[in-house]
């Protein structure tokens, strides 16, 4: 299933995947309005690090692409530039994502990890929003099993969609901040790693990609630190 371009509009074309990658930032934004308002964190502050992370995201979502296919882009520097087809890793979104919300609040007093707390249902949501832009673009598909190619970005859509509802739901029982953030690290993680089983790569260390090893890593941080926190609580 590939529609690449939704439509034509005079000489622009509307990609499909620059089209839903809009629509997952703004349900993320919307998500982390309400979830900010309930930690004491105002919507001006909550805008002005949406318009920073989204910045710092797309540039890390890219970077990690980049570094991971550099020979295709070393003839040809300029194509760094065009997002507008794909060609982002989420991980180095969030990494990138991370590093500017981490920053902002630093710069405001904002207490980390709620703010990361708030954030975390919205990254989970936009992030089945926007795997649907994949699957229209063709991209991030899986290997063949069975007869016929996996839809890996449906798998990854509907794994999105659950691990927004768990948190919506667990965010009535929260007992201290970062709770939410490092549970969504562990869900998403976990699926992450199982998931690149049955997504093509053409990476690989050993038998493992580096999306696997990274949310392998990813995982065991979020658990220790779980477990650190329940303990001290």
């Amino acid at each position: 299933m590939m529609h690449p371009i939704i439509c034509r509009i005079g000489p622009f074309n509307i990609y499909s995947w620059g089209f839903m990658v809009a629509a997952a930032f703004i349900a993320g934004l919307f998500a982390g309005l309400k979830y900010a308002k309930r930690e004491g964190i105002t919507a001006e502050h909550t805008i002005d690090l949406f318009m920073y992370v989204l910045v710092s995201s797309i540039i890390g979502a890219r970077l990690f692409y980049v570094i991971g296919f550099f020979p295709e882009y070393r003839q040809n520097p300029i194509s760094i530039l065009s997002i507008n087809q794909g060609g982002m890793v989420f991980l180095g979104g969030v990494f990138g994502g991370i590093a500017a919300l981490m920053a902002y609040c630093r710069y405001r007093r904002i207490n980390v990890w709620k703010m990361l707390d708030a954030a975390t249902p919205s990254v989970a949501i936009g992030y089945a929003i926007g795997r649907i832009g994949c699957l229209l673009n063709g991209c991030c598909y899986g290997i063949t099993l069975f007869g016929f190619r996996q839809p890996t970005q449906i798998y990854s859509s509907i794994a999105g969609l659950i691990i927004f509802l768990l948190l919506v739901r667990l965010y009535n029982k929260k007992r201290y901040d970062g709770q939410i953030f490092l549970l969504g690290l562990s869900f998403y993680s976990l699926y992450r790693f199982f998931i690149e089983f049955l997504r093509y790569s053409p990476l690989h260390i050993f038998i493992f990609t580096p999306s696997q090893l990274i949310s392998a890593m990813i995982l065991l941080f979020s658990i220790y630190t779980l477990w650190k926190k329940n303990t001290t609580s």
